[in-house]
């Protein structure tokens, strides 16, 4: 099992748009029920969650500006397709790259996410695990 994640395309980093996968949406904690319902006149036709993300590889500051805190946004387009939206992701991604996340909390206790972008994914626990116990 791996994390949840993004291969980006490169369409997706032109549009800013990006499919939203139901393990992101799961890792997320938005109940898929209430936000790919009918759309919402409250939500402007479409139900919107967005989530505080944050770039956190060092390397990114070399690439934008503004590598520090983005709305990380979850919404249906009018035909029904889950989509994603992350700012400023051409600036410090390339075609090929994986973006995956991890939840973090403030001082505050506000959660917020933290953006991990690389050319491979890492294990992830249970992965580690059955390696281990497969090859020593």
């Amino acid at each position: 099992m791996t994390i949840p994640h993004i291969k980006l395309t490169d369409t997706m980093r032109n549009k800013y748009t990006i499919d939203a996968k139901q393990a992101l949406i799961a890792q997320f904690k938005i109940d898929p029920t209430f936000m790919f319902s009918e759309s919402d006149p409250a939500f402007g036709g479409n139900k919107s969650f967005y989530f505080v993300g944050q770039y956190v590889d060092e390397w990114i500051q070399d690439r934008t500006e503004n590598w520090g805190e983005v709305l990380i946004k979850f919404y249906q387009t009018a035909r029904g397709d889950k989509r994603m939206s992350i700012p400023n992701l051409t600036n410090v991604t390339e075609t090929g790259d994986y973006v995956w996340f991890t939840e973090a909390v403030d001082g505050y206790n506000t959660t917020y996410y933290n953006i991990h972008i690389g050319k491979e994914l890492p294990f992830d626990k249970e992965q580690y695990e059955q390696l281990q116990e497969r090859f020593g």
